[in-house]
């Protein structure tokens, strides 16, 4: 067994750098890169998925509210059929309807506004390789960002000392 030049654990995502190998486990998979095969790494921010769920969050919250409107409003109008209902012979069941729709329409409007979904800026550490690149996704919350960058500058070194002893 190679012995463990530098390690990096960020939750969901476990890095070991030996000097022939680099492993990466992740709750899903557990891969070993041969320092010969990478060119370089990094790390970068997921910005664009992180505008999609941005996005997302406030398409979702406009569409809570205009559910809380048309709820409102058609509990208005029963309302009104309530009172109109008791004035004349239709009666207040109409009004009743009304009221329950409008209801029924405005609580989950309510109840999906009050649980707010805050969105994550999630970081990767990228791989370069000559085939292409490889993402390893992690919370840069849940680990201190010194740590990484730490670890990416021995990776670097390691990387660079390897490739000038090989070729």
């Amino acid at each position: 067994m190679e012995d463990v030049l530098s390690q990096l654990d960020a939750g969901s995502l476990d890095i070991k750098l030996t000097s022939e190998k680099l492993f990466i486990n992740t709750p899903t998979s557990n891969e070993a890169f041969a320092l010969r095969s990478v060119n370089g790494i990094g790390v970068i921010d997921l910005l664009d998925e992180y505008n999609n769920q941005l996005t997302y969050c406030k398409d979702r919250k406009i569409k809570n509210i205009t559910f809380i409107c048309l709820g409102a409003f058609i509990a208005i109008i029963g309302a009104y059929f309530i009172v109109k209902g008791t004035q004349s012979d239709i009666g207040i069941i109409p009004g009743l309807i009304f009221t329950g729709i409008g209801i029924i329409i405005t609580l989950p409007g309510i109840a999906y506004l009050n649980k707010p979904v805050v969105p994550k800026l999630m970081s990767a550490v990228r791989i370069m390789m000559s085939g292409g690149n490889r993402d390893f996704k992690f919370d840069k919350t849940g680990v201190k960002s010194g740590n990484v960058a730490e670890f990416v500058a021995k990776v670097e070194s390691t990387l660079t000392a390897y490739h000038k002893n090989h070729d």
